[in-house]
């Protein structure tokens, strides 16, 4: 779903840069006769607007090595999934009409039905208990994981920090000691198990796990379309030599899909699941991690409103959701504290972060995400293009589309389906895709305001970056809502003595923005566009409105503990000042823009308007968790039952044009405007048989929801040209080796020589972030750290006393860090401290 020397294992694309200049007239001087030859004025070549190519069809191919077959037979451009298969691997390279691109952001673990310790109908659910879960990280060896399933294009994993962003490298140290603590240990893990579960009134009857009179039987949910099958049937294997009885089902995503993610879990539909995930985009800050994966904070879906860390747990959690911490020293802390806290709760046992590749044709060329590949990019709907070519229709297989329902507000996740409709939106701001930070895309400029003292800095010139003494919010600023009455509540309302911030994000959008972006149905963008999205971040959360969902309370209380107030200062151009106490440690990354993409696909105010109208009369809900506890449709906006149902709403608001929340959006949305956009969508419906209406590079076109395909389509009217993006290439990700003697003396001091190169030249200093090492011993133990010395561009030198170590065998462990690739490398050497 969606989210060292050991680090280059394999080799990035280096996507090529086809920019377009265009003829400019030449301006000709006036002369009293026509001179004697007269070369002709060049006739401007005009420049693409919006995609580079005019269709994408996405089919569903399962396994990759049949999308390598359908490659090479030329049936298919690319296959859009993380392949960690080093056979296919091999082919792909030796293949001159394939290539690929490079992902780090590919992961896997087991995820843990936590309800009970009984379900409903009285079956013992072991990993209810919390001892149980962490034990299961010493039942499964990792190293055989990484080497005999994914071939070595994986590292094993042990926390929820991707080993290729910078949190890992940051607290190595921590994770270090982890790693040593639950490293296999099949006996030792037995020995937890099975005393807990005779403390659950379990029995061990003939080798075998018995719960008053009955076995215990597992149900694992394998999922069968990678390496997760094999995974599967590993862990299974070790849970059935410790006397449990495991239920194998194999499941494909759509099969398992309604099980783990929709079913209530008391109902013990499922006890274990293979988990895959992937992140979307570079992360420079890991801290959301834990409140995703471990609290409910991370989803709607009934799965996640079950979990239940320990208070210490979920207070720690929430500081990092909401970076509620006032130096690095402090967040460090938190970030310990939470690594250890998580593996005594693991509702997840991690296993693998792959060293993932996409099989692509050698004719096509995409900007891809370092962290999510292509299917994950941000940018893939504006780069995508066949070399040297206009136009076309590019064939893009992945294992699977149409997975879950989609709706803006709570729909599918998973990213086989955020893939398709992430190029129908476009963005404020959108993420660089080797770095993670913040480029702008549909702002014009941004200035981020900050606390002095706060661990903030900028690394792009295009952001303002200032630090003032205090930050105090305007009184006239909204600061929270009020559902019954449909109005926001001031600053001066909410905190009559007054409040302040820890920062101010201000964005000045285009003062043509509201005449240039169309919505796909052809409505322009508006101001109710941006108020709609603000309301929306408040009233499903709230009591008193008509479309409450428990399910949003958990993300909303944390939102709000820090949020202080958002204004609009000026409509044309439109200026927003948004203030809270939650922030980036990088100015690019706090840039709040409201611009009205919801956490699952954008959406206009009068298309989410459909779905709020049906909502609020109980025929339809937004979210998973919500729909299953009504007993009524999950909202699609693209296919099924809930088609039917918004329609009649559609039509209803033909007849009679309604604008919602009117008390406040009223004042922003004339009748005039909600007419023009009902009509303008109900003729949108009757051409495409869907409601998803975006304002990017493509538009939804057609839906095949039967046969598992989609059609996207290039969108006429979209604004930018489409050389606007082509300038990313190859990143710069580090080498990293580590030399020095073998044996040390003890007592002497040691030292030791480190090289950092890209491509076999030396890395520029100014480039470097940062290059820290650590010693460990031969038990995992962090005996020293610390900062290594810059010699010269590349090359730089540890050097640590051995005084005090004791005489055996020793590793030192470098991390480097670029300020230009979001991606730490490694390097280690072992020795000897000798008497």
């Amino acid at each position: 779903m969606l989210r060292n020397r050991l680090m280059m294992v394999i080799g990035l694309l280096v996507v090529a840069s086809m920019v377009l200049a265009a003829c400019q007239p030449q301006k000709t001087p006036v002369a009293t006769e026509p001179p004697a030859t007269q070369e002709p004025t060049p006739t401007p070549v005009p420049i693409r607007q919006g995609a580079w190519v005019d269709k994408i069809v996405f089919t569903n191919i399962d396994q990759a090595e049949e999308a390598v077959k359908q490659l090479q037979a030329g049936q298919i451009d690319l296959y859009a999934y993380s392949v960690s298969d080093p056979n296919l691997f091999e082919t792909v390279k030796n293949d001159p009409a394939l290539s690929y691109t490079t992902a780090f952001g590919s992961y896997t673990e087991i995820t843990f039905n936590p309800s009970g310790p009984e379900f409903a109908d009285g079956r013992l659910n072991p990993f209810s208990n919390p001892k149980i879960r962490e034990a299961m990280n010493m039942l499964v060896d990792r190293n055989y994981i990484v080497q005999e399933i994914y071939g070595g294009l994986a590292k094993v994993k042990y926390t929820s920090l991707n080993s290729a962003f910078a949190d890992y490298a940051r607290y190595v140290d921590t994770i270090r000691a982890i790693e040593a603590k639950y490293a296999y240990n099949l006996e030792k893990a037995n020995e937890i198990i099975s005393a807990e579960m005779v403390n659950m009134g379990a029995q061990l009857v003939d080798g075998k796990w018995n719960y008053k009179g009955q076995p215990v039987q597992l149900i694992f949910i394998i999922r069968v379309e990678d390496e997760r099958k094999e995974i599967g049937d590993y862990v299974a294997t070790q849970l059935e030599k410790i006397g449990f009885a495991v239920d194998r089902q194999y499941k494909t995503r759509s099969e398992a899909s309604p099980i783990w993610i929709r079913s209530n879990p008391a109902d013990g539909k499922w006890h274990l699941y293979t988990g895959g995930w992937i992140t979307t985009a570079v992360s420079r800050d890991d801290g959301s991690n834990f409140g995703y994966f471990y609290t409910p904070l991370g989803s709607g879906s009934p799965l996640w409103q079950a979990y239940k860390p320990s208070e210490e747990f979920k207070e720690v959690a929430n500081k990092l959701w909401t970076n509620d911490f006032k130096s690095m020293e402090e967040r460090g802390e938190l970030f310990r504290k939470a690594l250890v806290l998580a593996n005594e709760d693991s509702v997840r046992v991690w296993l693998a972060d792959q060293v993932s590749f996409s099989p692509i044709s050698a004719k096509l060329q995409v900007a891809y995400d370092l962290a999510g590949g292509i299917a994950a990019s941000a940018l893939y709907p504006y780069t995508i293009r066949f070399a040297d070519q206009e136009g076309g229709t590019v064939r893009w297989a992945q294992p699977g589309v149409l997975i879950d329902p989609w709706n803006p507000i709570g729909g599918s996740n998973w990213v086989y389906d955020t893939t398709v409709y992430r190029a129908t939106q476009d963005y404020a701001v959108i993420p660089d895709p080797f770095t993670g930070l913040s480029l702008p895309q549909r702002i014009e400029s941004a200035t981020v305001t900050v606390q002095k003292g706060l661990p903030v800095g900028k690394t792009l010139d295009w952001i303002n970056l200032e630090f003032v003494d205090e930050i105090k919010v305007p009184a006239d600023a909204w600061a929270d809502w009020d559902a019954a009455a449909q109005k926001f509540i001031t600053v001066g309302e909410k905190y009559p003595e007054g409040v302040t911030a820890l920062i101010k994000s201000t964005v000045t959008y285009p003062a043509d923005l509201f005449e240039t972006v169309k919505w796909h149905d052809g409505s322009p963008l508006s101001l109710g566009d941006f108020v709609m999205a603000m309301i929306m971040t408040f009233d499903p959360a709230k009591p008193e409105s008509a479309i409450y969902d428990e399910a949003a309370v958990s993300n909303f209380e944390a939102f709000i503990s820090q949020f202080k107030g958002v204004k609009i200062v000026s409509t044309n151009p439109l200026v927003i000042e948004t203030y809270q106490d939650q922030y980036s440690m990088d100015a690019e990354n706090n840039v709040i823009s409201w611009w009205p993409n919801y956490s699952f696909g954008t959406a206009s105010w009068h298309a989410l308007t459909l779905g709020i109208q049906a909502e609020a009369d109980k025929k339809l809900a937004f979210t998973a968790d919500k729909a299953e506890a009504n007993k009524v449709e999950w909202t699609s906006y693209i296919s099924g039952p809930s088609l039917q149902i918004l329609e009649e709403y559609l039509n209803a608001d033909v007849a009679n044009p309604f604008i919602p929340y009117e008390p406040t959006l009223g004042q922003y949305v004339t009748k005039e405007e909600a007419a023009a956009r009902f009509a303008n969508l109900q003729k949108w419906y009757q051409q495409r048989r869907h409601f998803w209406v975006g304002v990017g590079p493509f538009y939804l076109e057609t839906v095949f929801p039967v046969e598992k395909s989609v059609v996207i389509a290039r969108n006429p009217d979209f604004i930018d040209p489409a050389t606007k993006w082509a300038g990313f290439s190859e990143p710069k990700v580090a080498v990293v080796d580590v030399m020095g003697a073998a044996s040390v003396k003890a007592g002497n001091e040691a030292s030791f020589d480190v090289m950092v190169t890209f491509k076999g030249s030396p890395y520029p200093q100014a480039e470097i972030s940062a290059v820290k090492f650590l010693v460990f011993d031969a038990a995992g133990n962090l005996v020293t750290s610390g900062d290594a010395a810059f010699v010269s561009d590349g090359n730089y030198k540890v050097t640590f006393p051995t005084t005090g170590l004791a005489q055996g065998s020793y590793k030192v462990e470098v991390a480097v860090t670029s300020k230009v690739v979001s991606i730490p490398a490694f390097g280690s050497l072992e020795f000897v401290v000798a008497p």
